[in-house]
């Protein structure tokens, strides 16, 4: 692997963390904002599998900036890893 496709492959590790932690940022924000009273239903230890399309077309401009930009993201990782062909293998244990 070259240096610069090195690069390339570790920046798409990090988009891929950054990826996460927003949609973890997204759903934190949603569910004490927006969606507090529907936070009020769970207690501690409780596990929900969210869907951030379940966080849109609410009113809070805040968090509709923070899923325009998740989109954005997710649309630059995509083109990152067609134009660049990266591999699952390269990843390691990251997925595509």
């Amino acid at each position: 692997m070259t240096a610069y496709r090195e690069k390339i492959v570790l920046t798409y590790r990090h988009l891929l963390s950054i990826h996460e932690e927003l949609q973890t940022r997204i759903i934190n924000v949603g569910m004490t904002g927006e969606f507090a009273q529907v936070n009020t239903v769970f207690e501690a230890g409780d596990t929900y599998q969210f869907d951030l399309e379940q966080f849109r077309g609410t009113e809070d401009i805040n968090l509709n900036k923070l899923l325009n930009f998740f989109d954005e993201l997710e649309k630059l990782m995509n083109s990152l890893a067609n134009i660049n062909r990266i591999s699952e293998e390269e990843l390691g244990d990251e997925v595509l």
